[in-house]
């Protein structure tokens, strides 16, 4: 029984987070431009070159994604903050 439980709740929390982030859209690579980042195309979020809405799994993420994911769910948004990039810190610069 709990395994169903943690099972419901794992897929719902998936879709949940997947419905979030799959609004991706080309505008917020101009405003991650616009906020003085170096985005220069969807791989500055996603692993893939043209991630697709209808395909996306939170798994082609890279970390910079991942970090405005648990921002978006910090913060309760719909829609990725871009201005929140800024406070992310590469883990494999020294």
């Amino acid at each position: 029984m709990k395994l169903v439980i943690g099972a419901t709740a794992g897929a719902a929390f998936l879709l949940v987070v997947g419905a979030g982030i799959s609004s991706a859209t080309p505008q917020m690579l101009a405003a991650a431009k616009k906020a003085g980042l170096p985005a220069t195309n969807c791989q500055y979020c996603h692993t893939v070159a043209m991630p697709k809405k209808d395909t996306f799994k939170p798994d082609e993420l890279n970390d910079r994604g991942k970090f405005l994911m648990t921002d978006m769910q910090k913060t309760n948004a719909k829609t990725p903050d871009m201005k929140a990039l800024k406070e992310y810190v590469d883990s494999q610069k020294k």
